[in-house]
């Protein structure tokens, strides 16, 4: 995926649970790291509140 920020070009790299942003310069483009602090979605509850009282189908 490309996009840009403030005139700067930005690809990203989406893998099997990885992730890798470049960024577009004069001498070509340079790697900017990606901290992953958050846990999988599988593994994350998911609380949903009802005050309707209707049918949740998962």
């Amino acid at each position: 995926m490309d996009f840009q920020i403030n005139d700067e070009t930005y690809f990203a790299s989406i893998g099997e649970g990885e992730w890798q942003v470049f960024v577009s310069t004069p001498t070509g483009a340079r790697e900017i790291p990606v901290y992953d602090d958050g846990t999988d979605a599988e593994d994350s509850p998911l609380l949903v509140e009802d005050k309707a009282r209707r049918k949740i189908v998962n």
